[in-house]
């Protein structure tokens, strides 16, 4: 990728956090959502994307994004299981929700 590119998606993911963090997920979403069709493969800024979307109240959304990270290179990191638990706590499903947990404990035991 050349370095305008890269660098667009360095800041659209650091302005999309800043949004996401100061209570405006909808902005961060938008711009996460150009960085990530930008750089499809930028794990850091799909995981950003997936937080976002729980912050807004979409579960669903951010788990479409994590099972995404997941057939990726990375996708065993600690980070996911914690999201997946909470997007699966919000959609209902309590019982993956604690297994994503117990995942998440482990892995991080581990690293």
């Amino acid at each position: 990728m050349n370095t305008k590119i890269d660098d667009a998606v360095h800041w659209l993911h650091a302005v999309g956090y800043l949004y996401g963090h100061h209570g405006q997920p909808r902005r961060a979403i938008v711009l996460l959502l150009i960085a990530a069709r930008l750089a499809p493969a930028d794990v850091g800024v799909l995981r950003t994307l997936a937080y976002a979307f729980l912050i807004d109240g979409s579960p669903h959304r951010a788990m479409a994004v994590i099972d995404q990270l997941r057939s990726m290179r990375g996708g065993e990191h600690p980070v996911l299981d914690l999201l997946a638990c909470r997007a699966l706590w919000a959609c209902g499903r309590e019982q993956e929700a604690r297994g994503a947990y117990r995942a998440y404990v482990s892995r991080s035991r581990r690293r």
